[in-house]
Formats: structure tokens, C-alpha cells, sequence
């Protein structure tokens, strides 16, 4: 299991770097900023799925199950732990990565649907952040 800081810090940092990034070499007309920032977004696709892989989002109390055939519930709504309730943003963010991998190979080959799928990696990225952290709150 890895820590909490972790666990909100990197998506945090990598969204918010990412669209930064595109803001500047769309303003600025570079494209090498554009390959930047649609690679940080395919690293915390990356990041995700090797937190979901290596066990890293399985919270400790979803390993003590003590009877699963009894009638009272195992874990409550409100008691699943923050890796728990973050996991379902995880998978998202590895399913955003995947569309920045596509969005940085159309920039690669100048194809006229690169700019449209930055901005959508974007906006799925800016929506998660948010949802994260009301999650986190609940």
C-alpha cells in the first residue's frame, strides 16, 4: 500500500503540470510543449496502472475479510478507505492516458484530430481532479 501523499499528490501535480504545459505551447505555438504535456498525461496513465497492478489501491482492511457468508456487511459505504474510494479515478486516469497516447502520436504525425483529443485529455483530467477530491470528502 503506498502512502496518501502519493495517492492525491501525483495525479494532482501531473494534471495540473500537463494542462499547464498545453496552455503554454498552444499560446506560444510550439509544439514541443504540446508532445510535453500530452506525455505527462500518458506518464500518470502509466503511474495508475502500475498503482492498480502492484496491489497499491487495495486498501489493508479489504484484506481481513472475516466470514463472507455471514449476513452483516464486511465494510459500511461510509468506511471503505480513501484507496478504495479513489480506485474507480485510478482506472480512469489509466483510460486517459491512453487517450493522450493516441492525442501525442496525432501531434507526432500532424493529423488534424490531435488538437480536439488535447483538449478532451484535458478536460477528463480537470473533471477527475475534482471528483477525487469530492470523493475524499464524502
Amino acid at each position: 500500500m503506498i502512502s496518501n501523499y502519493t495517492i492525491l499528490t501525483i495525479p494532482q501535480w501531473a494534471i495540473f503540470a500537463g494542462i499547464t504545459v498545453m496552455v503554454y505551447g498552444w499560446a506560444e505555438h510550439k509544439r514541443v510543449f504540446g508532445f510535453i504535456g500530452s506525455g505527462i498525461f500518458v506518464c500518470l496513465g502509466i503511474y495508475a496502472a502500475i498503482a492498480i497492478a502492484s496491489g497499491a489501491m487495495m486498501p489493508a482492511e479489504m484484506l481481513d475479510m472475516t466470514d463472507p457468508l455471514s449476513d452483516t456487511p464486511v465494510l459500511a459505504p461510509d468506511e471503505i478507505p480513501m484507496e478504495g474510494r479513489l480506485l474507480p479515478f485510478y482506472w480512469m486516469l489509466v483510460c486517459n492516458g491512453g487517450l493522450a497516447l493516441i492525442a501525442l502520436f496525432a501531434e507526432i504525425f500532424k493529423k488534424r484530430f490531435a488538437n480536439p483529443l488535447k483538449i478532451v485529455t484535458a478536460a477528463i483530467g480537470i473533471v477527475l481532479f475534482f471528483l477525487m477530491m469530492g470523493a475524499l470528502k464524502a
